[in-house]
């Protein structure tokens, strides 16, 4: 705002009087003889810029010079005092800290503090990027020290990683596609020798420089953020500066974009340089004691060597021992930041020193609808244990040296991948630094690969064997000191339901450390019995394989995890109940006695479906919204129309067909529990139910239950049972007898989406550890 006023004139005096209320506290006024000046010194117009425009004169009469002494310095200072009381325009706190802590991380502008550098350097940041080694020496030349100080390695942590972002979008560092052209008379046609050679040049020396400024990032970073360490005077502060923070963040970003462009190999800004294979020799690093698995040479500005190592008793080095080369190992490396991870809920994490990375295993097991129908109709018990095939990972880079001017004249990198889950903590010269790790991003990834809940519909209408076996996932590389829960998803469903249930209780640190999770996939359209002991065969042949003789802490004291069919399953697996048994107080007697003709193999099919045994791992269940008497939403007619797509796998009826004979028809109670699918089997009318519906649990379990209710009522216990539902379970299906605990959730039937219930599940397993 400019306001130019000529003295003492009365009009101009009367205007400049009724302007007041429009100036700002900022304005600057000067009287002399003959000129009054009134000059607003806004920052974003310096006088210096445009002298023309902040400062205009005008010429006093003789005349009126004596009237204009006496009125000016009244005015003077009413115009004065009216500054004292305006009120200076107010900046929000969120608006001010954008400002100060904004950086080319945030909004592709570097920090106050490094323009503040650049400007002294007569740089802006257009201008340093065109001319980047004549800035940096400029800016290196304002220093008038020998030994960097914080303040210049945070200022070229930052410069550095801008050039390299300023690199990475040339045209010249773009990656082609290996492909022939579309069309060779349009704009992708062949090009000639000549051009072709210049842009591999150019190509060449961009990504060349790119990979150095990266470095480069990373030896500036690690040389502030550990500037005591090695050697730098002064006192470490006790709180945190904002480029503490910022070059935290600089050092992140560099190992990020070097590590994922090394595992982009041929698509990368590393597709010219050396990789070396050393896994072979078996050789350990001396810092962490890891194993060094290769090496990545490149020609930049001089030649960058970074060595690569992981843990040597990780189940990382195990898997790297079924491949030749360690390059073959992982598909590819996907960062914590990327995009594709899916949307959770809640993410669990740790803060701290490092780079979250899931390495991707390349002959991980894949679920999908293609995949399941190329399996043979008796997939073996092995084949369908699924380990983990996104690792959870940790990087650091240390650029080799002891001192500051080693760290920063080095050309030898480290990187070191760590298990988060085995590691918290990393030492670097005498001080030990937590490492951050990203607990959800392996999950994450796992889900949004699989075909989960695309299988699981298929199941209901699939008549193919092979789909209809269980399968394990192992969410952790198999761990002998954590304990195992065992998940078990309902009607219609998949592991997929449990995503934010299990990502939940991955965010506390207790739990993460000592369990493991192990989610089951079955087919629901089986009859519930058949999927008993398939399921439980599964886990029984599991623990077998990890743990041969039994010894492991993972052995015992597993928890198993049921929701709806899953809860009525569950119970069955922690029963030791002959049902065979049950068929004389049933009145079924005759059919009982016609078993006793069957063949000695038919009879163990039966034997192995009827006579219920407990999983000696398991010790804790807990029971969600499980109908363990049944339900009267599965005979409503929609659900009845439901359940007659529902098909059952033709083989499983071809075997059990031959058991029922014209002796036992399929209609017939007996035939009922094997010839009618899992959906019909969870009305409170069906034979299944009127078999199971009292059995006892184990004495060596203890269990709970979690129920749903969606109705007015707020009471809990028997005194209000038949008014409880979830809608579809009923209190009175649910409730057991002699439960550790019960807990009714407001809530319909998902409960095991209920942030109430897993407040409770929470409870349930570190009451659990504590045992």
């Amino acid at each position: 705002m400019m306001t130019f006023m000529s003295s003492p004139s009365n009009n101009a005096l009367v205007s400049l009087l009724s302007s007041v209320q429009s100036l700002d506290c900022t304005d600057f006024f000067y009287y002399d003889k003959s000129w009054l000046i009134v000059a607003d010194l806004n920052p974003d117009e310096p006088p210096y810029a445009s002298p023309e425009k902040s400062m205009q004169t005008l010429p006093i009469k003789p005349s009126k010079l004596r009237l204009g002494k006496l009125l000016l310095p009244a005015s003077l200072m009413m115009i004065l005092s009216a500054c004292h009381m305006l009120i200076p325009p107010k900046q929000t706190p969120a608006k001010l800290l954008e400002k100060t802590r904004s950086s080319i991380i945030t909004n592709g502008r570097v920090s106050a503090a490094t323009q503040s550098i650049l400007v002294s350097a007569g740089y802006t940041q257009e201008s340093c990027m065109a001319d980047f080694e004549a800035c940096v020496d400029d800016v290196r030349s304002i220093f008038f020290i020998e030994m960097p100080n914080r303040l210049q390695l945070s200022v070229f942590s930052e410069l550095y990683y801008t050039y390299a972002d300023n690199l990475i979008a040339q045209e010249a560092c773009r990656i082609e596609l290996a492909r022939a052209p579309i069309n060779p008379y349009y704009t992708n046609a062949p090009i000639s020798k000549d051009i072709a050679e210049n842009q591999q040049k150019a190509r060449t020396e961009c990504h060349a420089k790119y990979r150095d400024a990266l470095y480069q990032t990373v030896k500036y970073s690690y040389a502030y953020l550990f500037y005591y360490s090695l050697g730098g005077h002064g006192t470490p502060s006790s709180l945190p500066q904002e480029s503490d923070i910022r070059t935290l963040d600089l050092y992140h970003l560099a190992i990020n974009d070097l590590i994922t462009q090394i595992y982009r190999k041929d698509h990368g800004a590393f597709y010219n340089a050396k990789f070396q294979d050393v896994v072979s020799s078996g050789q350990l690093e001396p810092i962490y004691n890891q194993l060094r698995i290769g090496r990545v040479l490149s020609n930049d500005h001089g030649q960058n060597t970074l060595h690569i190592s992981v843990g040597d008793r990780d189940f990382l080095t195990s898997k790297l021992k079924q491949h030749e080369h360690s390059s073959e190992l992982f598909s590819e490396m996907i960062s914590a930041y990327d995009s594709r991870l899916l949307d959770l809920d809640v993410n669990a994490r740790r803060s701290g020193l490092g780079v979250s990375f899931v390495g991707a295993i390349n002959d991980r097991h894949t679920t999908s609808i293609d995949n399941l129908k190329k399996l043979a109709r008796n997939k073996a018990l092995d084949d369908r244990i699924h380990h983990v095939g996104h690792i959870q990972l940790t990087a650091i880079i240390k650029p080799m040296g002891n001192t500051i001017d080693e760290v920063l004249s080095s050309h030898e990198f480290y990187a070191y991948f760590f298990n988060p889950s085995n590691n918290t903590h990393v030492k670097i010269g005498d001080t030990s630094y937590p490492l951050t790790a990203n607990f959800s991003a392996g999950y994450a990834l796992w889900l949004a690969e699989n075909q989960l809940r695309q299988v699981s519909l298929t199941n209901m209408i699939s008549r193919s064997d092979a789909i209809a076996l269980p399968e394990l996932f192992m969410l952790k590389p198999y761990n002998p000191d954590q304990k195992v829960i065992i998940m078990l998803h309902g009607l219609a469903s998949s592991p997929a339901t449990w995503v934010n249930l299990t990502n939940t209780l991955l965010t506390d640190s207790k739990l993460n450390e000592n369990y493991q999770v192990w989610q089951v996939a079955y087919a629901t359209n089986l009859p519930i019995l058949e999927n008993r002991y398939q399921i439980h065969e599964l886990i029984r042949h599991t623990f077998a394989k990890l743990d041969p003789n039994g010894q492991d802490k993972a052995s015992h004291n597993a928890v198993l995890i049921g929701h709806s069919m899953g809860g009525v399953i569950s119970r069955l697996l922690v029963s030791d109940t002959d049902l065979t048994q049950k068929l004389h107080t049933l009145g079924h007697k005759e059919q009982y006695k016609l078993i006793n003709h069957l063949s000695a193999d038919q009879r163990q099919t039966l034997s192995n479906r009827l006579v219920l045994s407990s999983l000696p791992q398991v010790d804790e269940a807990i029971f969600l919204s499980a109908p363990h008497r049944g339900t009267d939403y599965a005979d409503r007619w929609f659900t009845r129309a439901a359940r007659r797509i529902i098909k059952l796998p033709i083989e499983l009826t071809r075997s059990l067909g031959t058991i029922f004979t014209n002796d036992i028809q399929s209609q017939s109670f007996l035939g009922t529990l094997y010839l009618q699918n899992g959906a019909s089997q969870l009305s409170d009318h069906s034979s299944f139910m009127a078999l199971t519906k009292d059995i006892q649990i184990s004495p060596s379990v203890r269990y709970h239950s979690i129920i749903g209710n969606h109705t007015n009522t707020n009471q809990q216990g028997d005194a209000v049972g038949k008014t409880i539902s979830d809608g579809i379970v009923p209190y009175t299906s649910s409730h057991l007898e002699g439960a550790a605990s019960e807990i009714i959730v407001e809530g319909k039937h998902n409960t095991h989406e209920n942030p109430k219930t897993i407040v409770q599940l929470r409870k349930i397993l570190h009451e659990h550890l504590d045992q």
